[in-house]
């Protein structure tokens, strides 16, 4: 698979919390934002810098149709991903979805497809949470020696890249953003709404 795809652990825009994982022709490694850099604006640079085809990030990206007028949807809170996949609503999460919201038209100017995903989703499914998915740090050695051991060997990881959950978090976003790639994803809620990869 020679391209590059980016999976991205969202956070607050100066807290340093933002994770970007990118797929390089073969290899995945890791890029931190540091606190107090504008994890927005670093995005967009590493977009640029990486020129990446497809980006998987783990925010909503798309409001509760109510208030886009959509037949059928009258919760003003969640979105049907959201209540599919028992996920934070666009609405708690506020300042968040917005910045995500502007960051993905800024990427998709750039014929960057953008996808929503939410990590904690592909860590149920790949049965993370009972090695103790976000929890201790030897739980963390534990979920990714098994995403390492779950991802196609010919791919280029070192797990001790993998320093903390945002790290994990940001892998996963990747691996649903290779699942997209491949055909093999799954894709939850309503396309006019906003559906979630994973």
């Amino acid at each position: 698979m020679n391209r590059v795809v980016f999976g991205i652990d969202y956070g607050s825009k100066l807290s340093g919390s933002t994770v970007l994982c990118i797929f390089d022709h073969g290899r995945i490694h890791f890029m931190s934002v540091d606190k107090g850099v504008d994890a927005d604006v670093f995005l967009l640079n590493a977009a640029q810098h990486f020129k990446p085809e497809r980006i998987a990030i783990d925010a909503p990206l798309s409001l509760p149709g109510v208030y886009q007028g959509l037949s059928g949807c009258n919760n003003y809170h969640f979105r049907a991903a959201d209540l599919e996949l028992n996920a934070m609503s666009p609405m708690f999460l506020g300042g968040l979805s917005a910045r995500a919201m502007q960051l993905t038209a800024s990427l998709r100017q750039n014929d960057i497809e953008v996808l929503e995903t939410y990590p904690r989703a592909l860590a149920r499914h790949l049965k993370l949470e009972p090695l103790g998915y976000q929890g201790s740090k030897l739980a963390l050695v534990q979920c990714r020696t098994q995403l390492r051991a779950l991802l196609n060997p010919a791919i280029g990881l070192d797990c001790g890249d993998v320093t903390d959950w945002h790290h994990l978090d940001a892998l996963l976003a990747l691996m649903s953003c290779l699942n997209y790639t491949a055909g093999t994803h799954q894709a939850f809620g309503r396309p006019d709404e906003g559906q979630i990869v994973v």
